[in-house]
């Protein structure tokens, strides 16, 4: 030691190093927190834990933000959870959470919430249960992607595909009924009209054949393409029994 160096500078130097580091971890790790709160935002994902005992539920900022609340603004329980979920869809959520507790396997499902305001939105969740050296389930972990837009748009492609199915139906009914109907009553109508009543009865029997047949078709009802329900009916509006078709 020389005349001028203190016993304590060495031990005050390494404080300072230790401080230092400290500080320097501090940084590092309040950077990838917001960093990956920066991608939760930009994935709309968050990310949830939930520790069974005490029945305390953390969960991410972004995970707040989807359930409608700014992060931190209220404390989240399993409770607090179902309360927000669809009521439709609560009990399969619960029965998949048992489910998941009993076997301790993963879990990955499609699930509705409602916001308090009252807007629902649709989010797919996974999950895993983790457990202790003896089995026992201890904690819920996963996340949560907002799929709302994606989910929406696939009910409007459905919609869409669905109203273009009915136009393209109702055109071949169209088509159907002029190919079968219109021009089968217009040739009996001009075989009338030439005194050829044999033929135009044809035409009509032909045309009531196919009239039945595409009315079992659209109606689907046992009998609709019945041609005796359309003599009787044509019987009770005053033909009488011996109606010639």
């Amino acid at each position: 030691m020389t005349a001028h160096e203190h016993p304590t500078e060495p031990l005050q130097e390494q404080l300072a190093q230790e401080r230092a580091a400290r500080r320097l971890a501090e940084q590092q790790l309040a950077d990838l927190v917001a960093r990956v709160d920066n991608a939760q935002r930009l994935a709309t994902m968050g990310d949830y834990d939930w520790h069974v005992a005490t029945d305390t539920n953390t969960w991410s900022d972004e995970l707040y933000r989807i359930y409608g609340y700014e992060p931190g603004s209220i404390e989240p329980s399993y409770a607090v959870f179902l309360e927000h979920v669809h009521p439709d869809d609560r009990e399969r959520v619960t029965e998949v959470h048992r489910h998941a507790y009993a076997t301790g396997e993963p879990y990955e499902m499609l699930e509705r919430i409602v916001r308090p305001d009252g807007e629902v939105r649709h989010l797919s969740s996974n999950g895993q249960v983790v457990c202790d050296a003896s089995g026992t389930p201890l904690r819920f972990r996963g996340t949560c992607i907002d799929v709302t837009e994606r989910v929406l748009a696939e009910q409007e492609r459905e919609e869409a595909a669905r109203r273009l199915g009915e136009v393209q139906q109702r055109r071949r009914q169209a088509s159907e009924i002029n190919d079968n109907v219109v021009q089968g009553l217009t040739a009996a109508l001009y075989a009338g009209q030439l005194g050829d009543h044999v033929r135009a009865a044809d035409y009509v029997q032909q045309t009531l054949a196919a009239a039945c047949r595409m009315m079992t078709e659209l109606m689907d009802v046992p009998g609709a393409g019945d041609p005796t329900l359309v003599r009787s009916q044509a019987a009770d509006l005053g033909g009488g029994p011996g109606l010639d078709p």
